[in-house]
């Protein structure tokens, strides 16, 4: 899960960019007489904001208004903007708009529909000046050009600030409706190993078996049989079928499943489908590094090169106003933090989602070492410019995050002001306290405002701050840099003893200031907050246990309430591996890396592990699409929690050799992969229909066509039916399930941004399956 953005500021980056492939589906609810259907979601707000998002302004539902409040006026009309997205008009057809507006001090503001992105094509536009009067508006007219989705704004940007509500918001007419182009028949569209499970999934409303045939290139029959009736998969409101056709191991390329006359994408039966992936899957962190030039011989095709970002990175504390009011001092310290990974989509660099990320690399390295596998990463198997150093390709791109977030790190004597206590970022105000910070890591470095798209970092115009040091970040670094010292004991000693020093300055710091936790203090990056933090010092403890056997931390390690935890594996998700949630990083270091813990006390940790994978497992006869995931709604980042899942799939399988592990981790990788509500491969590059616009300020093409294309590899957030807080998403709400609520849209930061932290285990998994079914 990626909390960074729940706020309508961030709606600032992408309010007003080309917002493609905004598919709007048909309500019956909506329609009004003699043809005529109501476009707008909730015109009158009495659901809040739900629908609405606005850009450089906050949004309140007010006395059945919707209302936004701006502080700054911008440089051009759209800067601040109240809008509505996912509309579809018909050529030539009559709409009718109709609203009334007021403003507490006279404005002019733009009333338009536009095409939804660019070239940003009016369909119509008006002129009309408001005043404390609440007065009525109606306007008619016929979309120019073809069918089209579209916009619906109020833009007010170069105007004196203020506050402009609207009531009672009508766009009726014919809505356009897109007919479906998805298969009925759902497959891995990347392929399926030779002796491996296969399933497939049917979308269909028959509830008697169906016939099934396995087809080749030529349409040559190679297999057939009888669909399973399943009936309701509850997470996408879709009745399907199921077919197995595990038994053909015959290796084939383009290979099709019919059901009923529909056929399926085309799929290959094969042993090396992931062999290119997970590279290109690693490649993603190198493509985001920060500080360095991306050459063109290091990616896949040279226009995915670029000058390097923000290079020197040298900072200072934040020291301005922040949005809400609060005046922050700075600090008498600057740091160069050049290097490490963007986070997502933007230009911020976290140490906690960096944490989590890092861990992740690392973690599968050990694994493969400690298992005595053929090593894939080898020094020179990688495209990395440090791919000729005599040391693990995995590990080189690990250590470039590593050196970022040991230089986030505060050198003695640091005097830094810190919100301290149980506070949030609700607050409003906060109670800002100054500490000796020596040993504590800053939260993160980014912009103080946020940017629109397409900006590739070396083009970045915004000031760069630090936030603050925080107990969480703190430490995150305590725990990677613990595992970093014993990965590297044996390869480079004094950066071993670097790191080692950098993880105990930092258990020490972290324990002298236990309650500092992140505050947004400027907008251009998100908080990752965090006020539970047991889980936090659980981690570093048990990481600093395995690489040091000091008493210290095992008795930290023993007295934590998360002692040996796993996750419940639960439809509510309980416990699960994300950034905010680390206690089983923990566990399983103690279960993986040789330690001092009794065998029995280690054994009993591999147990829980397994208990979890089980309890996943079990999940996949619930599920329509056959996952090891069952849950009543689907978070932000959904895709990457099926992921996490395969981590404790895959190391039960390490500790039991049980096949059944296996094929859990490879009905995950399907759903990815294609086998899923919307027929979607979440992952650039592979399969009929891959991602291809994720919210990225540098593979930002569906923006401007001169930006390069997303590049392979590169894994989706997926489905996130609970937030709809982007434009794209505010006009899904209500009209989507579970699985079935996402877009790949570049506007769509709540569906389709990608991280770091969704990645690192996308990568974990693929490499796990090339490397172990043969």
């Amino acid at each position: 899960m990626n909390k960074k953005r729940l706020g309508v500021v961030a709606i600032v980056s992408c309010g007003f960019i080309g917002l493609s492939g905004c598919a709007v589906e048909k309500t019956t609810a909506n329609n009004t007489s003699m043809g005529q259907e109501e476009l707008i979601t909730n015109g009158n707000f009495s659901q809040g904001t739900d629908g609405w998002w606005a850009a450089g302004a906050d949004l309140q539902a007010i006395d059945e208004m919707g209302c936004i409040t701006f502080t700054k006026r911008g440089s051009n009309p759209w800067d601040v903007i109240l809008g509505q997205s996912g509309l579809a008009l018909k050529k030539g057809e009559d709409y009718h708009l109709k609203f009334s507006a007021l403003a507490k001090q006279s404005i002019n503001v733009k009333a338009l529909v536009q095409h939804n992105g660019a070239p940003y094509t009016n369909h119509f536009v008006k002129d009309i000046y408001l005043n404390q009067e609440l007065k009525p508006f109606e306007f008619s007219f016929k979309p120019s050009g073809d069918d089209d989705s579209v916009q619906f704004q109020f833009q007010m940007g170069t105007e004196t600030p203020t506050t402009v509500c609207v009531k009672n918001v009508s766009l009726t007419g014919p809505q356009y409706v897109k007919e479906s182009d998805l298969a009925s028949v759902r497959v891995n569209q990347v392929g399926y190993f030779v002796r491996g499970p296969k399933h497939a999934t049917v979308v269909t409303k028959e509830t008697s078996p169906m016939d099934w045939k396995l087809l080749d290139a030529d349409k040559k029959l190679i297999a057939k049989g009888q669909t399973i009736p399943f009936g309701l998969n509850k997470a996408s409101g879709e009745h399907v079928q199921l077919i197995d056709f595990s038994s053909v191991q015959t290796p084939t390329k383009k290979t099709t499943l019919e059901v009923d006359g529909h056929q399926s994408h085309p799929f290959a039966i094969d042993n090396a489908i992931y062999s290119n992936m997970k590279y290109d899957a690693l490649s993603f962190f190198y493509q985001q590094r920060s500080g360095i030039d991306i050459l063109p011989e290091f990616v896949q095709r040279t226009d995915l090169a670029r000058p390097a970002g923000h290079k020197p990175e040298v900072v200072t504390c934040f020291n301005k106003t922040d949005a809400k009011g609060n005046q922050w001092p700075g600090c008498d310290l600057s740091l160069d933090v050049t290097g490490g990974w963007y986070d997502a989509g933007d230009h911020g660099k976290y140490v906690v989602n960096g944490g989590i990320s890092l861990w992740t690399l690392t973690n599968y390295y050990e694994r493969e070492k400690l298992a005595a596998r053929a090593n894939a990463f080898a020094d020179g198997k990688a495209k990395l410019p440090e791919n000729k150093n005599n040391f693990n390709d995995l590990l080189d791109e690990s250590r470039w995050m590593m050196d970022f977030m040991m230089s986030m790190q505060a050198p003695e004597n640091s005097k830094v002001s810190v919100p301290v206590g149980d506070q949030s970022n609700q607050l409003d105000h906060l109670k800002l306290t100054e500490i000796d910070a020596s040993g504590m890591a800053f939260h993160k470095v980014a912009d103080d405002a946020w940017t629109g798209m397409p900006l590739p970092p070396h083009k970045d115009p915004r000031d760069r701050f630090l936030s603050y040091p925080t107990t969480a970040a703190t430490l995150n670094l305590a725990a990677t840099a613990a595992q970093c010292a014993r990965v590297w004991q044996d390869l480079d000693a004094s950066y071993a003893k670097r790191c080692l020093t950098s993880a105990e300055k930092a258990w020490k710091a972290a324990n002298q200031h236990k309650n500092v936790y992140a505050y947004d203090n400027f907008v251009g990056s998100g908080p990752y907050d965090d006020t539970q933090l047991d889980d936090e010092f659980y981690w570093a403890a048990a990481e600093l246990f395995i690489t040091t056997g000091k008493e210290e931390y095992k008795k930290a390690v023993l007295s934590s309430p998360y002692y040996l935890v796993t996750p419940k594996g639960d439809i509510e998700a309980t416990g699960d591996l994300y950034w905010q949630g680390v206690s089983a990083a923990g566990t399983l270091s103690l279960a993986i890396v040789p330690n001092s813990l009794p065998e029995k006390e280690i054994e009993k940790a591999r147990a829980n592990i397994i208990k979890t994978a089980d309890a996943y497992y079990q999940s996949i006869e619930s599920e329509g699409y056959q996952i090891p995931y069952s849950t009543k709604e689907y978070p932000w980042g959904s895709n990457s929690n099926l992921m996490n899942r395969s981590i404790f799939i895959g190391v039960a399988y390490d500790f039991t050799k049980d096949q059944k592990y296996i094929d859990g981790i490879i009905n995950a990788m399907d759903y990815i992969l294609g086998r899923n509500a919307l027929d979607q491969s979440y992952v650039s590059g592979y399969g009929s229909r891959p991602l291809l616009n994720p919210h990225h300020r540098f593979w930002a093409h569906s923006a401007d066509s001169n930006s390069p294309l997303v590049a392979p590899g590169v894994m989706s957030g997926g489905p996130n039916s609970i937030n709809f807080s982007d434009p794209v998403a505010a006009s899904m709400k209500g009209k989507c399930i579970g699985q079935t609520c996402w877009k790949d849209d570049i506007g769509a930061w709540t569906l389709n941004e990608i991280t770091i932290n969704w990645n690192a285990p996308f990568f974990w998994a693929a490499s796990f399956l090339d490397e172990t079914v043969q």
